[in-house]
């Protein structure tokens, strides 16, 4: 077989690979994002419709490079537009889309509500980018901190969330950040290959000739570590959508609570209550017990006598494996 033939036989495997794999993706995301417009419908909870806002917009990030992809596969490359950023715009807004959406996910986990910490680092990152593609001239490095905007933006949330851990002085609030740790370390980890990935692609690797197999990996503009970032967090938003529609379906949900407290006690309260095979008023105590409050608030609160409280309580604390309030609080956090 001639050097063309191989050449294009190459190119038809890379082509098909490449054609499997960003459907997967698509597919992957769409579906996350469907489960979690389908979850937010039954329990009302805002954090799913960020979610479908995030796995959508990457979505349709995905679909314009699919596009790009089939549209130039068979031109040559020309190495004047190579490092050229193609529809700059529409990159922009949807990886706004994508991180502000996952900054604002972020911030309803750590309790933060202030309205400039959510939207100025979005708008920040959109004026940054701006300023790359319109007054820093063509070439590797153009293109390359155009792409990395995005990896600083993930550095300074991950950076957020490890602040707000340290100095905090709640206990139940570092309980519950605690035992994220793990799932922070392998997205530091993830964002670590994806800075290498496109610095090795952009500023090191050389441009590679038109019967290369790897000149599709070239023209994507995709990066593979960051694909599987996005897996790695579809798999957690997925298994939550799916939990939160069968818990709903199992126990219909009743009027939203209202504050923080409230809603991570609400998120969390279905799953630890089924685990320990708690009884629905066992449930309605230890959500009071959770929030602070003490025997007989809680007896005013349900119409029940306070040493029937007392029973339901110790009842609680026995079938949780735990002595006291305190424990119990650490327990529920730490499900």
């Amino acid at each position: 077989m001639s050097n063309w033939g191989q050449a294009t036989k190459r190119g038809a495997h890379v082509s098909t690979f490449f054609f499997v794999y960003t459907v997967v993706i698509i597919l992957v995301c769409f579906s996350a994002a469907v489960l979690a417009l389908s979850a937010y419908v039954v329990s009302h909870r805002k954090r799913l419709i960020l979610q479908a806002i995030f796995f959508g917009a990457y979505t349709f990030e995905e679909i314009s490079i699919f596009y790009e992809e089939w549209l130039f596969q068979n031109q040559p490359v020309d190495p004047g537009t190579y490092y050229e950023i193609f529809n700059p715009v529409i990159r922009i807004l949807l990886g706004a889309a994508v991180l502000a959406s996952l900054w604002i996910m972020l911030l309803r986990i750590l309790d933060v509500s202030d309205k400039r910490v959510r939207w100025v680092p979005p708008c920040v990152f959109v004026v940054l980018c701006a300023v790359v593609v319109l007054l820093m001239p063509y070439g590797r490095v153009r293109q390359w901190c155009f792409y990395t905007l995005r990896q600083l933006f993930i550095l300074f949330a991950l950076s957020f969330a490890v602040y707000m851990w340290k100095t905090s002085k709640d206990e139940a609030y570092r309980a519950r950040l605690y035992k994220l740790r793990h799932r922070l370390l392998i997205l530091a980890i993830l964002w670590a290959c994806i800075l290498v990935e496109d610095t090795f692609i952009i500023l090191i690797a050389p441009i590679p000739s038109h019967d290369s197999e790897f000149l599709l990996l070239y023209l994507s503009q995709r990066n593979f570590s960051e694909n599987l970032m996005m897996l790695y967090i579809a798999y957690f938003c997925v298994k939550q959508s799916l939990e939160s529609l069968t818990l709903r379906f199992e126990a219909p949900p009743v009027a939203a609570q209202e504050g923080d407290l409230d809603n991570h006690i609400e998120e969390i309260l279905p799953s630890f209550a089924s685990k320990h095979k708690l009884s629905p008023r066992e449930r309605e105590v230890l959500a009071l017990v959770i929030e602070g409050k003490d025997n007989r608030t809680i007896a005013n609160e349900l119409i029940l006598s306070e040493g029937t409280i007392k029973t339901h309580v110790h009842n609680i604390t026995r079938k949780c494996g735990v002595t006291n309030r305190e424990e119990l609080k650490q327990a529920f956090w730490s499900n």
